[in-house]
């Protein structure tokens, strides 16, 4: 079966980014196709989670009460693990409200989420192709061209812009030279659905285990004893040093059972998936001439997290102004829609490349032992010290991040720590005990113990990593000033 079609944009991917965009463009009279390779509903490798900000996209797109199941719970609470440890267990300190945010967050799986946006985009007049994946995308005196096949046949797709929404293996990323393949920028994760979960009300759970650094496990719950179980590691690491996420996911299951009290007779209730996230800052550039890249095609994922829907859709929207602009102007040329990474730099930077030069950190898996020393003091003492928890807890996953804040809390951590550990170990050693590994002696004995393993391990690695981290606080710099943190306002948006 042959067609063709000419319309203003073409939009390559029908997933958060995809609709949002189309959605957004459709209602203000462009004509937009959505090329979606699946027939929704269909499954996606995620956690669900839909943190405050992306629920405030939904309300203001008009598909609020479709998502808001009277049964979904409302994520306002969570347990933190290191290993068997019990480090964290209240209220998400971070989520605040204000801004027409709401303090809790949703797990919508995203058979149900993709499905509800991309029929939101389609009312709005969006022209909708599923069963249909982009093979090729060019360009021609001005016309992008976009070859489709499916079962039901191929046809080509006419317009002035493409927008590639087509996630981590774009085609249109593809097409314009614009791959993404460095591991230093890339997670992987598994994840399935359990049942026989009993929770309190809406609370998540994620644990750090020494043996998955870089990385965590979450478990996510939903109504009716069924939960979003998974993990996330960093993909360079995986690759270098021979770790399986596979078997991270299994021992993941057992600990859990053990571990946690609503847990002991979780049972898994569909297969495993795994998929790849290209995390921000891991990019050349989102414009090309005669298009763009979103979502997980432009590689707008929190480095710290993983976390992709609400970034992809928040790019969707900054991408929606610059495409208005273009077509008013006629203006398709890459010099052009190179305001698109302008504007998406000045919404994201302030938070982004601060988790950029975070992740970058703790790259290195020799330092994982001092890093989950850190990290546990920091969730310890959020538990005591909800104005910790609150600032310095941002960076795994609040709106409001403010480097600078965080900054203060931690210095003012770490001296209070020095002196208390110098006091302890002085008595150590006057009372003939010798120094203990616990505390600030301990963190910095760990320090040492990494950077000398590290070395060992691979000394043209090591450097090259030094050589990233220096890089990462140099862009980070400029942001760290922040106290303004535009993402806490929002993307422009109408509601409909």
């Amino acid at each position: 079966m042959a067609r063709a079609g000419i319309f203003d944009v073409v939009v390559v991917g029908g997933g958060p980014a995809g609709s949002v965009v189309a959605w957004s463009l459709a209602r203000r009279g462009v004509r937009v196709a959505v090329l979606e390779r699946a027939t929704f509903p269909r499954e996606k490798v995620c956690g669900d989670f839909v943190e405050p900000a992306g629920l405030r996209i939904i309300k203001a797109m008009g598909c609020e009460q479709a998502l808001n199941a009277p049964a979904r719970l409302p994520i306002t609470t969570n347990r933190v693990y290191f290993g068997p440890r019990l480090a964290y267990h209240g209220i998400i300190p971070y989520y605040e409200g204000g801004h027409d945010l709401p303090t809790h967050g949703y797990i919508i799986p995203r058979h149900e989420l993709d499905t509800v946006l991309l029929h939101r985009a389609e009312a709005a007049s969006a022209t909708v192709f599923q069963a249909f994946a982009a093979n090729e995308v060019r360009r021609e005196d001005g016309i992008m061209s976009v070859h489709a096949r499916g079962a039901k046949g191929d046809f080509t797709l006419r317009s002035r812009l493409v927008i590639g929404a087509d996630g981590t293996e774009s085609t249109v990323a593809r097409s314009a030279g614009l791959q993404r393949t460095n591991r230093r920028h890339m997670g992987i994760s598994q994840r399935g659905y359990v049942e026989g979960v009993s929770f309190d009300g809406g609370e998540a759970t994620v644990w750090f285990d020494e043996d998955q650094v870089p990385g965590y496990g979450w478990i996510f719950p939903m109504p009716g004893g069924r939960a979003n179980v998974g993990v996330g590691m960093h993909s360079e690491t995986c690759h270098r040093f021979n770790l399986s996420i596979t078997n991270a996911f299994t021992e993941s299951i057992a600990r859990l059972r053990i571990r946690h009290p609503g847990c002991r007779d979780v049972r898994l209730t569909s297969r495993p998936v795994g998929g790849v996230v290209k995390t921000y800052d891991g990019i050349d550039r989102n414009h090309f001439d005669g298009g763009l890249l979103i979502g997980d095609a432009g590689s707008f994922v929190d480095p710290m997290t993983g976390e992709g829907i609400t970034q992809g859709m928040e790019s969707a929207l900054i991408a929606s102004r610059t495409v208005l602009d273009a077509l008013e102007k006629g203006r398709f040329d890459a010099a052009f829609l190179s305001r698109f990474d302008r504007d998406f730099k000045i919404y994201f930077d302030p938070t982004m490349l601060y988790l950029t030069f975070c992740a970058t950190l703790m790259r290195n898996w020799h330092f994982r032992e001092f890093w989950w020393r850190s990290t546990l003091q920091g969730f310890e003492k959020a538990q005591n010290d909800p104005d910790f928890g609150r600032v310095a807890g941002a960076a795994f996953g609040g709106l409001n991040l403010q480097p600078q804040a965080i900054a203060a809390q931690i210095w003012s951590s770490l001296i209070l720590n020095l002196a208390q550990g110098g006091a302890k170990a002085i008595g150590d050693l006057i009372s003939g005990r010798g120094i203990r590994s616990s505390g600030i002696v301990g963190d910095i004995a760990a320090w040492e113990r990494a950077w000398g393993s590290s070395l060992r391990d691979d000394p043209a690695w090591h450097y090259s990593w030094l050589a990233d981290v220096a890089r990462a606080l140099a862009k980070a710099l400029p942001t760290l000033l922040t106290t303004q943190n535009p993402r806490v306002r929002g993307p422009l948006v109408d509601p409909q």
